[in-house]
């Protein structure tokens, strides 16, 4: 890319670390890429492992190391200031004033106050875009995950660019600090458009953004596998999710534990943990507690899971809450039988219980447990579910979705 010249296409991210929507980024540089669009990857954290093979042709733009600049020469005391006053005037403000979807913008020194506030929060992660983006202006920008959304709305408040936005969990179940939130509403007014990856994340956008400007955006896949499924000849159960709370990897741990009755036909199945995360010594720790250690594989973070998906029988998600995860697809478009518990909304989007997966309560290990044991001593179903689940996922090849994207990005 020239000194001068931007991008049809910015794709904004924290980081190119584990996660799902670091791998649909991915997957979309590449693609629009090979269309023939000019493409850039933009991450905004420091010192970040790279855990993607990025596309041939995309440009990685890596602001980690002028945000951490901006925040050195910045003084931490003023900055501390800044953000401590913002949170004081958001709480006398009350939600009621950055909360609605229509601008209370009624002078120029209360849109200045308020743009004060959001840096106060947002901080230097604006700034830094905003710099960026002076310098090579880009066409169109889409970013991901919460706090990168609303720096991008921040750091294009003034600019032209077109900006889409993307969601990926139910907001109603949001763990953003509360300035955080009190903020989306306001900076989310400079979105041209606001997605989600799920109609149940969709729905809780109504909250912050006008009904014009959501739109729904899949989850894409390069392609789904044409060939027969073999789950009923694979053995194994599978997960692949980074090792933090939300993902429960506890609750499937136990589960896995109850499986186990002393029989050696119960006892021949392992479970494959595939994902890194801070809370993996302490669920090699509970696996030791529950007796199962020595049938437990932790992978830890794998750039190609194609070889565990192929090897696996059952795939299974027990997590706390989610979006529309990417692994969850991959697993249903390589034929694998699915477990999921009904704890958000996305996942049952493509699950069906008893049609192309099982879905069990959640907060219920037991039912977990019971969910595994049938699908492991009944190969015929597991064949069943993974065939139709195949078929569900055939929905999500590029060639489906691509205008669906295009008409977002304005393409």
């Amino acid at each position: 890319m020239s000194e001068s010249a931007g991008s049809d296409l910015s794709l904004v991210l924290p980081h190119l670390g584990a996660g799902g929507a670091q791998k649909v980024a991915v997957l979309a540089a590449e693609h629009f890429q090979q269309a023939g669009y000019r493409v850039e990857l933009i991450t905004l954290l420091p010192d970040q492992e790279v855990l993607h093979v990025l596309p041939l042709g995309v440009d990685h733009i890596d602001l980690g190391a002028s945000l951490h600049q901006a925040m050195a020469k910045q003084c931490r005391w003023r900055r501390v200031l800044h953000r401590w006053s913002a949170r004081v005037c958001l709480s006398l403000a009350g939600p009621s004033f950055f909360g609605s979807s229509t601008p209370r913008v009624g002078s120029d020194w209360i849109q200045r106050w308020m743009l004060w506030c959001c840096r106060g929060i947002v901080g230097p992660r604006a700034d830094v875009l905003t710099g960026h983006w002076r310098q090579h202006p880009p066409r169109r920008v889409l970013s991901f995950l919460s706090k990168t959304n609303l720096a991008a709305c921040l750091a294009l408040w003034s600019e032209e660019a077109y900006l889409v936005v993307s969601e990926r969990n139910d907001l109603r179940r949001d763990v953003l600090p509360a300035e955080w939130r009190a903020l989306r509403p306001l900076l989310f007014q400079r979105a041209d458009v606001v997605t989600a990856n799920a109609q149940g994340t969709l729905d809780s956008l109504r909250a912050v953004a006008s009904s014009q400007r959501l739109m729904l955006l899949p989850n894409p896949l390069p392609r789904v596998a044409e060939r027969p499924s073999n789950v009923a000849q694979n053995t194994g159960f599978l997960t692949i999710a980074r090792a933090v709370h939300q993902k429960g990897l506890d609750r499937l741990i136990e589960a896995f534990a109850r499986l186990s009755d002393g029989s050696e036909s119960k006892n021949s199945w392992s479970l494959t943990l595939v994902g890194d995360g801070p809370e993996r010594i302490g669920l090699e720790a509970l696996a030791e507690r529950c007796g199962v250690r020595h049938r437990i594989r932790f992978l830890g973070h794998c750039r190609d899971v194609r070889a565990e998906l192929a090897a696996a029988a059952v795939f299974v998600l027990p997590s706390r809450k989610e979006g529309m995860p990417n692994a969850l697809l991959e697993a249903m478009a390589a034929g694998l039988a699915v477990i999921v518990n009904d704890a958000s909304p996305g996942p049952l989007e493509f699950v069906t219980h008893d049609q192309n997966g099982l879905v069990v309560p959640h907060h219920d290990a037991a039912a977990l447990a019971r969910a595994m044991l049938r699908l492991q001593n009944d190969p015929q179903l597991r064949t069943r579910l993974g065939l139709a689940a195949q078929e569900r996922l055939k929905t999500q090849d590029w060639p489906v979705l691509e205008p669906i994207w295009k008409a977002a990005l304005a393409l």
